[in-house]
């Protein structure tokens, strides 16, 4: 998987007419490649050319002036080790977009607001899509306008900040200290006039005496559903569902999508952000920030055609009927801190955060079989609510010249509730399309934990700086962690050629949503819909077959790197990285093997499921990778200036064992192609950004593109897919291949006057769209057969029903303007 397609990498450098910021983009003009950054040490914030670690700094401009809606997306068009991804016809999976830093998912990503943890979200992502069996905090949950900049951490970070930063971190800064009135709506349409979106940002301020500020945020935002439907192949339909050829044909004939709606959902949301730094004294100050965000979130389950659902007529619908879904959601959050300095010098941080996120489902347009007449069609199948509440004590100073301290404490508790459905939506065979939460698994779920660290500083020349950090940690439910990590920085050449390097240990602690989470839910497997258990660790039916409870994964991580600076506008940085990682959790394959796992079900009286799934400690991964920057700016180019930058990352991930943990249970298959796929190459093992960034007088021109380099996934349904990852066939098996595809945005501002900017774009200019192709199909099974396992019967021919390498969408229109005053 390292290894990349040579001709994609030289179409990409010829097809491109410049080289565009990836993830440091700010005007043409005078941005500076060493601003301070304030994520990976608590003793001594560095620059970004001095750090010992790789850091990104996106300025809001990136965010603001990408053209995408979302910071998830403009991250993912401009960081090539930011990967996330937009799901349709998935269920709960189409509320939220997955992300990750380097192809690890997002559960071993910490997200901080102004360095202080951000809650994560209530979902766990269960369907077989990227991201399954991860949760992660919700991005989109923050006004875009409030944004000063984002950090991204592309190291393990556990021993600074604890949990969850395996992978590393993402620090998005609030915008502080302004005194004026900004505003800007933007709308968006795809090429194929649907889609249109609506984006509206306020941001206002003002400034105290002694350094005080307040700020106020606010974002609305309308997405209308966009379509991509596909043709459905009369013949496997007719095979899938065991109906009647003529039947089939001559529905498919009348409606030959199937009348399946494969749609970017329809959102709608508004959140607001509160910042403000209170001055106290000339040494101390008071400082807050808070945000809500409220989202409704619209998407359609498969359309149940006539000769699919029994009884046919069932809502007196002789067409069939598609389920509705709906997503409430509800993520919000607060920090209240006192900052002071003593006259020692000392620097003392004491902080409150809390935070939380809010799910609650609405099924329509359905019913429950086994209720016959008297089932209604509307349900309120259950949700999920997470919530923390930190405590942080953080203290530092720097000793003398040569040598910076920091340490500190933080508690947190956190809870999680499961909110059971109506009756209704669970009983017998509950509400199809998307059963209810059952009474018997709701609940509320919580855990404690506290931990202490130090962080030491050392300059010990002026080309030769040392970190060191440790850190102990206790949770109430598994018990003690302590990870250590070191990092170094020598000048070579002066500053023009420096080494950077670390070596980190880490560790995550099981999400409460791993621990907990039990459902029945439908999935489409093999071409058919089944029912599917998904049991949480500690119930009954993990007893039964032996599932172990789930401990925390542990990680080490290597980190080594060249950056090389000959002048202030010219910078490259170059870094390898390896992450191992151990007891990795993920949720286990669909299990139906009846010695192992239906008949010890059967004995404590769950029959009515075909499959089970477990989240468990199940394998150890590696992750091996290279990450380069190179950023040119300030080149002088007719009356205007010219900003180049080359952005590229490169991984390869795989399973290397299964977890010892699974000894002696002797289960089939526990983790299958399909599990090692979204777990390690469904995502590019190849993806770059290049482009230009113009500024002339009064107009800005960007083009940017950005590669997707191949990616392979094992589609549920697929010959061999079922077997264990690790089983001696299983190389020589089917599986699905992305093509490596380059997406290209123009964005142009024209800046009428200095308070007034206009600004209109294409993104993906040239309607390029995923393409993949199906390899070492077996001898007794066609192209056409695979091709609509792997599509529905061809429902979802750009993407595959499971995977999809980047948007399905194509080209977008944009239109903006924006007024500050």
């Amino acid at each position: 998987m390292m290894k990349t397609n040579s001709n994609a990498a030289a179409a990409f450098l010829l097809c491109t007419i410049g080289l565009v910021q990836a993830q440091e983009k700010d005007s043409a003009t005078s941005k500076k490649l060493d601003e301070v950054v304030m994520v990976g040490t608590r003793a001594a914030p560095r620059s970004s050319v001095s750090t010992p670690l790789p850091i990104d700094n996106i300025d809001a401009a990136i965010i603001q002036s990408s053209g995408h809606s979302s910071v998830g997306q403009a991250l993912q068009y401009r960081i090539p080790s930011f990967n996330s991804t937009s799901a349709a016809v998935q269920d709960a999976t189409s509320l939220l977009d997955p992300f990750e830093i380097r192809n690890m998912g997002s559960s071993r990503t910490l997200v901080l607001i102004n360095g202080k943890r951000k809650n994560q979200s209530s979902l766990i992502f269960t369907q077989n899509t990227i991201g399954k069996g991860e949760t992660g905090a919700d991005l989109s949950s923050i006004p875009s306008i409030a944004i000063k900049k984002i950090e991204i951490l592309r190291d393990g970070a556990s021993a600074q900040y604890g949990s969850d930063a395996i992978a590393g971190v993402i620090n998005i800064l609030l915008k502080d200290k302004i005194n004026f009135t900004e505003a800007n709506a933007n709308l968006g349409l795809y090429s194929k006039g649907d889609g249109f979106s609506q984006n509206f940002n306020l941001i206002t301020g003002s400034t105290f005496k002694n350094g005080g500020f307040l700020t106020f945020s606010t974002n609305f935002q309308n997405n209308d559903y966009a379509y991509r439907n596909g043709k459905v192949n009369p013949y496997w339909e007719a095979q899938t569902f065991g109906a009647n050829q003529n039947e089939v044909e001559a529905y498919l004939a009348q409606y030959p999508d199937a009348q399946n709606k494969n749609a970017y959902p329809k959102k709608n949301s508004i959140s607001f952000l509160v910042n403000t730094s209170i001055p106290v004294s000339e040494r101390s100050s008071l400082y807050a920030n808070a945000s809500l965000a409220v989202k409704k979130v619209s998407s359609f389950a498969n359309h149940r055609t006539p000769y699919w659902v029994s009884p046919k007529n069932a809502l007196n619908s002789p067409d069939g009927f598609t389920p509705t879904f709906i997503g409430d959601l509800t993520d919000y959050g607060a920090t209240l801190g006192y900052k002071t300095k003593t006259e020692s010098d000392w620097n003392i941080d004491l902080s409150t955060t809390f935070g939380g996120n809010k799910i609650l489902y609405t099924v329509g347009n359905t019913f429950n079989a086994a209720l016959g007449a008297s089932s209604p069609i509307n349900f309120k199948p259950g949700g999920f609510r997470f919530n923390n509440i930190i405590g942080n004590i953080d203290v530092s100073k720097r000793l003398s010249d040569h040598v910076a301290l920091a340490f500190g404490s933080e508690a947190r508790r956190d809870e999680y509730e499961i909110y059971a459905g109506d009756p209704a939506s669970y009983n017998q065979t509950g509400s199809i399309s998307f059963p209810g939460l059952s009474q018997e698994n709701s609940g509320v779920f919580s855990r404690y934990n506290i931990g202490v660290y130090a962080d030491a500083a050392f300059d010990i020349s002026e080309a030769t700086t040392f970190n060191a950090t440790a850190r102990f940690e206790n949770f109430s439910d598994f018990g003690n962690a302590l990870v250590w990590k070191v990092s170094a920085r020598q000048n070579i050449i002066g500053k023009k050629l420096v080494a950077r390097g670390s070596v980190s240990t880490g560790f995550r602690a099981p999400s409460l949503q791993q621990v907990y989470l039990s459902t029945i839910q439908n999935v489409f497997n093999n071409g058919k819909i089944v029912s599917e258990g998904l049991f949480n660790n500690v119930g009954k039916e993990a007893k039964a077959i032996g599932i172990p409870k789930l401990d925390a994964e542990k990680s080490l991580n290597f980190t080594l790197g060249l950056g090389i600076q000959p002048n202030k506008n010219f910078s490259i940085t170059l870094d390898g990285y390896l992450i191992k990682v151990y007891d990795r959790i993920l949720l286990s394959s669909r299990m139906s093997d009846k010695a192992t796992i239906l008949d010890p079900l059967s004995s404590i009286g769950v029959t009515t499921v075909n499959a089970a799934s477990f989240f468990t400690n199940g394998v150890d991964t590696r992750t091996i990778g290279l990450d380069l920057v190179a950023n040119y700016r300030n080149i002088d180019l007719a009356t205007g200036k010219l900003a180049l930058n080359l952005a590229m990352n490169m991984n390869q991930s795989k399973i290397t064992k299964n977890s010892d943990k699974l000894n002696g249970l002797n289960l089939v298959a526990p983790f299958n192609r399909t599990e090692e796929a979204l777990a390690t190459t469904s995502r590019p093992s190849l993806k770059a950004v290049l482009g230009i960034d113009y500024a002339i007088k009064k107009w800005n021109i960007s083009l940017n593109n950005t590669l997707f380099g191949k990616a392979t996934y094992a589609n549920s349904g697929m010959p061999g897919a079922n077997l264990a990852w690790n089983d001696p066939a299983a190389d020589s098996q089917s599986y699905l291949r992305f093509k490596p595809r380059i997406t290209t945005d123009l964005t142009i501002n024209y800046n009428i006057n200095s308070k007034n900017t206009i600004n209109i774009g294409a993104l993906n200019i040239f309607n390029i769209l995923p393409k993949w192709e199906l390899r070492n199909l077996p001898a007794d099974k066609t192209y056409d057969e695979v091709y609509n396992t792997v599509t529905f019967n061809g429902r979802y021919q750009q993407s595959s029903y499971d995977a999809q390498h980047f948007s399905i969408f194509g080209t977008q229109f944009i239109l903006g303007y924006n007024i500050k005053f």
